[in-house]
C-alpha cells in the first residue's frame, strides 16, 4: 500500500472523459479511480451532472481544504457554474475541455504552487468606484472587504482583530478603515495598523477581474 499511486477520483464521470483523464493523470504520476477505496485522493473531478454534485463537491472540501477540485460540465450553465465554485471547485470547465485544463492546472501545482480562486461579485459593481466597494462574509478564507486603492483592487481581512468587530462598518478616509467598535485604524491596501488598540495588521489578499467577476486569488 505503501508504494500506491495518489488517485483521481472521479464522480459521475462518463467513460470517455474517465478514458482522457487516466492519461492526463499517468503524466503526473497519478492513478484514476472510481472509489476511494485505496485511500484519500489527490484532485477529485465532478461532473455537475451527476446527483448531488455541488454538495459532493462542498463534502470533499470541508473534508480536505487543500484537496485539488476540478468539475465540469456539458453545457455552460452560469448558476451550476458559479455554485460548483462557491461549494470549493479551483476549475470548472466544459466537459470536452477538462482533461487539458486539468493537465495544465497539474502542472502548475507541480511545485506545490496551485493558486486558488473564489467568485466575489459581478465586476460591473466596480465599475466607476473608488474606495470601498462591497464586503463578502463566505469566503474560503474568512470576511472580506474589497477596496479599489486607486492602483488597482486589494482584498482585506474584513475582521478587526483585536474584537472581532466587522470593520467594513467602519468609515474609510485617505485609505485608511477605522474600526467601528474600538476605533482601531488599518491601511486597506496594506493591511497595516495606523492606531490601537489592535496590535496587529490585517491579512490582505489579491483581487482579479477576470470574465465579468471579481476574484479572490490565494496559493
Amino acid at each position: 500500500m505503501g508504494d500506491a499511486l495518489p488517485t483521481v477520483l472521479l464522480v459521475g464521470v462518463d467513460r470517455r472523459t474517465a478514458d482522457q483523464l487516466a492519461a492526463v493523470a499517468g503524466e503526473h504520476g497519478l492513478v484514476v479511480a472510481a472509489d476511494d477505496a485505496a485511500g484519500p485522493p489527490g484532485v477529485l473531478v465532478v461532473d455537475l451532472g451527476a446527483p448531488d454534485a455541488v454538495g459532493e463537491i462542498r463534502r470533499w472540501r470541508r473534508r480536505d481544504p487543500d484537496l485539488l477540485i476540478a468539475a465540469c460540465v456539458s453545457l455552460p450553465e452560469r448558476e451550476r457554474w458559479e455554485a460548483a465554485e462557491r461549494a470549493g471547485a479551483d476549475l470548472v470547465v466544459n466537459r470536452g475541455a477538462l482533461a487539458r485544463s486539468l493537465g495544465r492546472l497539474l502542472a502548475g501545482a507541480g511545485g506545490g504552487s496551485l493558486r486558488r480562486r473564489f467568485p466575489l461579485f459581478d465586476a460591473a459593481e466596480v465599475a466607476g468606484r473608488l474606495g470601498f466597494v462591497r464586503a463578502v462574509a463566505d469566503t474560503p478564507v474568512g470576511p472580506v472587504a474589497v477596496h479599489h486603492a486607486g492602483t488597482g483592487l486589494v482584498g482585506v481581512q474584513d475582521t478587526c482583530p483585536h474584537a472581532g468587530a466587522t470593520l467594513s462598518e467602519g468609515p474609510v478616509e485617505d485609505g485608511i478603515v477605522t474600526c467601528p467598535r474600538h476605533g482601531s485604524r488599518f491601511s486597506v491596501s496594506t493591511g497595516e495598523r495606523v492606531r490601537g488598540p489592535a496590535d496587529q495588521g490585517l491579512r490582505t489578499y489579491t483581487v482579479v477581474e477576470d470574465g465579468g467577476r471579481v476574484w479572490l486569488v490565494w496559493t
